[in-house]
């Protein structure tokens, strides 16, 4: 008998993992994860899985090659409802990044969706600075953009880093109340955020600053009035005297954006994307080997993933498999 759960992983023999999406240039998922499973000792191996084919998708998923996979846009939301079961935060935050493997009472294989940008989002702020949490106090939190990103998000936010009420800013309101419904459709007693819809410089000057700030938005400068509009908002969110803490999402191309320097400039701290993708990474793995976080060498792969991160957008490279 194994005596402990990565013992039991070596024991399996070969073993894979996919990331189902398209398109999936410049992911450095397989790198993140082939690091950590050969780091720990396991003959596990990630790989892209670029396609659009929900039933090949499932059906590698249900094969016993498979030790759990991976899912991004845009079948985050789609792959949902092909799934034997959702976890808790599957279910409130309305969409799984995360296939685990599990047995039913007969051995059967069952596919349980998960979300763990949560866990990704979680991480990357409160190791940058818990201050707030640990306060007990509870402040906005602000999210930048709509996505799917933003809805781990608001989950984070408002489970974990006590922030209420949510800041919503984007360039398309059609979109906010699109992302608002979606959370009141799902919403139970133990988790129902409230989220505000901040369309104006003016709204943004009335209310109170944040504590925790996630942006989700594309990589490129403001040039449409609608986008111009959304800028000013969160340029106005920056500008007030309490400061906190933004993680910029986007990583790709670049480490570091234009949004990452004007949230700096006025004094906010920033952490950049990576953290965030390594975070989740981190946290899948976790459940797909069956260990805890001590079990594995956190700070090499921290290391390891970061410095290969920064030498690839240094070089123009691109994100090696393993």
């Amino acid at each position: 008998m194994a005596s402990s759960p990565l013992e039991a992983a070596r024991a399996e023999g070969t073993k894979t993992s996919r990331l189902f999406g398209m398109p999936l240039h410049g992911t450095y998922a397989p790198y993140l994860h082939n690091t950590i499973t050969r780091l720990a000792g396991v003959d596990r191996t990630y790989s892209k899985m670029e396609s659009t084919d929900m039933d090949a998708f499932l059906k590698y998923a249900r094969s016993e090659e498979c030790c759990g996979s991976a899912v991004t846009m845009p079948h985050k939301v789609a792959v949902c409802q092909h799934l034997d079961e959702l976890t808790e935060d599957g279910r409130n935050i309305g969409a799984c990044n995360t296939v685990i493997i599990r047995r039913g009472p007969n051995g059967e294989r069952k596919l349980v969706g998960h979300n763990t940008d949560s866990v990704g989002v979680r991480e990357s702020l409160l190791r940058a600075d818990d201050s707030h949490v640990k306060s007990g106090r509870t402040r906005p939190g602000a999210v930048l953009g709509a996505g799917g990103a933003c809805r781990a998000a608001v989950y984070a936010l408002t489970k974990w880093l006590n922030c209420s009420p949510i800041y919503v800013v984007n360039r398309d309101d059609v979109e906010v109340e699109q992302f608002i419904g979606a959370f009141k459709q799902t919403a139970s007693e133990a988790f129902n955020p409230e989220l505000i819809h901040v369309k104006t410089v003016e709204e943004a000057e009335n209310l109170a600053a944040p504590a925790y700030i996630v942006s989700a938005v594309p990589a490129f400068p403001p040039t449409s009035p609608e986008e111009k509009q959304a800028r000013a908002v969160a340029q106005t969110i920056f500008d007030k005297p309490e400061k906190g803490v933004i993680l910029e999402m986007c990583y790709h191309p670049d480490i570091w954006t234009e949004l990452a320097q004007l949230a700096q400039d006025a004094g906010w701290k920033v952490v950049t994307g990576e953290q965030a993708m390594i975070w989740q990474g981190i946290e899948q793995q976790l459940l797909w080997l069956g260990c805890e976080e001590k079990d594995l060498p956190i700070q090499e792969i921290l290391d390891t993933v970061a410095k290969q991160v920064a030498s690839d957008k240094e070089t123009g490279a691109e994100p090696p498999l393993n």
